[in-house]
């Protein structure tokens, strides 16, 4: 049966995809597919690295895979005369578009805005035949950071896993900080890391078996449970346990004064992190996104908080949707420490000292 493998941030998710491609027999064709371009180097870079024979594995970006696999072969069944040329990334048809000029450019480019939801209406033109063309070309398709699809996106993915294929879906619903389409209303109900309830749904109908990984080898368990407490427990995450063996002297999560700030980053080379540029201007911080942070693995983090999230620390009131996922992100890129520019007194963080605090 197909997969979802829910993992928590250093959870070593994209290694369970590595592992598995190195495990298959010999000839068995797998796809691997990466929804960014840095996801699907990364995931080449290791499977080559892993000594997987780059016949049997093909790795792909979804947008690719709709393109080939979906629309260009059987285009032609919903829109007779139409051959497809590539895709239109940024363009928009207009909000009152109508038969193949909402979903094709005048050269018959697929405008990305509405890819996912033409790749569904050819697929059903070609009454089956583009899932049976895809089980004669792969044994198995791997899809990284599936938090990340959503729309009539989940309705394909639904649609493989009907198939014979083997489907094996790797992600983290709580880093759901990007979107296939944000735009899409289709589904509106499962963004973001309410995700969660899609899978359940999916495995209610006995299509795939969840399997929830909550053990994090990056983070130390004072910043992993911190970073549970940000979501509605109601979602039903499993809790986050850390298997880190990494100790260092300075540990926990702290509130900084933003006189301290420099001092504080200076002395622990924290990676600072805002929800965006607007944000903070007046601290001169070498500042990362949240979003451009996404992957990364570093030992401090020092974070600007946003009002939102200035009220989820005084409360302890969970968030939701953008502002949660943007959180979780920033918090779990920490090994050790955890801190906040804030001048406020805050429940369970711990106030530094500034640059006459002890060597921790």
């Amino acid at each position: 049966m197909s997969r979802a493998i829910l993992a928590v941030a250093g959870g070593r998710k994209t290694q369970t995809i590595v592992d598995d491609c190195r495990s298959h027999p010999e000839g068995r064709r797998i796809l691997v597919i990466g929804y960014t371009t840095a996801s699907q180097d990364e995931l080449a870079t290791r499977i080559r690295a892993a000594g997987v024979h780059g016949r049997d594995v093909e790795v792909m970006g979804w947008f690719t895979f709709l393109l080939q696999h979906l629309v260009r072969p059987y285009l032609p069944l919903l829109y007779d005369g139409r051959r497809l040329a590539g895709l239109n990334f940024d363009g928009d048809p207009g909000r009152y578009a109508t038969g193949p000029g909402r979903f094709l450019d005048g050269d018959n480019r697929a405008y990305k805005l509405h890819l996912a939801k033409l790749a569904h209406d050819v697929s059903s033109a070609s009454n089956g035949g583009a899932i049976d063309r895809l089980e004669h070309i792969y044994d198995d398709i791997y899809i990284d950071e599936v938090q990340d699809l959503g729309g009539w996106d989940l309705n394909l993915v639904e649609s493989l896993l009907k198939s014979k294929l083997a489907v094996t879906m790797v992600g983290d619903m709580r880093q759901a900080l990007l979107s296939t389409n944000i735009r899409d209303p289709k589904n509106r109900q499962y963004r973001r890391e309410k995700i969660f309830a899609w899978f359940q749904l999916m495995e209610k109908r006995k299509l795939l078996t969840i399997v929830q990984e909550p053990t994090t080898y990056r983070s130390n368990q004072n910043i992993a449970t911190f970073s549970d407490s940000i979501f509605d427990p109601a979602l039903g995450y499993a809790p986050t346990i850390s298997a880190s063996t990494d100790s260092h002297p300075h540990v926990g999560l702290f509130t900084v004064k933003e006189s301290d700030a420099s001092d504080y980053a200076e002395r622990y080379r924290a990676l600072c992190l805002r929800h965006s540029k607007a944000v903070a201007g007046h601290l001169d911080l070498p500042f990362f996104t949240f979003g451009a942070a996404k992957g990364r693995t570093v030992d401090h983090v020092l974070i600007y908080p946003t009002a939102k999230v200035r009220e989820f620390l005084r409360s302890g009131v969970p968030l939701d949707g953008l502002t949660a996922c943007a959180l979780y992100i920033g918090v779990t890129r920490a090994k050790h420490s955890v801190a906040f520019v804030t001048d406020a007194q805050l429940p369970n963080l711990t106030p530094w000292q500034g640059r006459d605090a002890a060597s921790g």
